[in-house]
């Protein structure tokens, strides 16, 4: 088979271990060749994945995405920026192997779990950036007065956005609503901030917020 008839895969993943035995298993194939630079198919790890698919040329790339991050908020946001395939990290080579053709032949390639969670995410109710950034804080078990001072609202602001969140997770309690968001990974863990960040007035700038 020609050089121009083969599949050209580049693998540029973060974890150089996942790189190198993934070259190793497309180079074995006789109908897949292993490029640099353009090819039909980019493998690579979620972070760069989103930054290719945001670049200037990211909607003519065909990039699928190889990751252990199964967070909702992050496979919506690969869905919506064009991603083509989504798979575990640890997927078996024969299924990444069938990912890429399918993908070089117009398909996409999700997994069955990474499909279950965007047909649930698609089904609930959108939390606001607001909400997402007050779950953050929940999640945190900061105290709905503390929260109203982070926010710069009153606390029946605060309360109210609250039960927002409680209301569209249909979750009973704040704790219920903490294991619903770590379990569908609506808000990418972060380092915790000390309470007294919060509850100390400061005359300075917000912390930048994440979503």
């Amino acid at each position: 088979m020609s050089n121009e008839a083969k599949i050209h895969v580049v693998i540029a993943h973060g974890n150089p271990l996942v790189s190198a035995g993934l070259e190793s298993a497309f180079r074995a194939r006789s109908d897949f060749m292993v490029a640099d630079a353009s090819a039909s198919v980019v493998i690579t790890d979620c972070e760069l994945g989103m930054s290719l698919l945001t670049a200037k040329d990211g909607g003519r790339r065909r990039v699928l995405i190889l990751t252990d991050e199964q967070s909702e908020i992050c496979i919506r946001g690969a869905m919506q920026l064009g991603v083509r395939g989504y798979l575990p990290l640890s997927s078996c080579i024969e299924s990444v192997v069938r990912a890429v053709r399918c993908i070089h032949n117009g398909g996409i390639a999700i997994a069955p779990a990474i499909a279950a969670k965007i047909a649930l995410s698609l089904r609930s109710p959108t939390l606001t950036g607001r909400e997402i950034e007050v779950l953050r804080m929940i999640m945190q078990g900061l105290p709905d007065k503390v929260i109203a001072r982070h926010l710069q609202r009153s606390i029946a602001t605060a309360k109210s956005h609250v039960k927002a969140i409680l209301g569209k997770l249909g979750a009973a309690s704040r704790a219920e609503a903490v294991a619903i968001a770590r379990r569908r990974g609506l808000v990418p863990e972060e380092p915790r901030m000390a309470l007294l960040d919060y509850a100390i007035p400061r005359h300075m700038p917000e912390f930048p917020v994440h979503s």
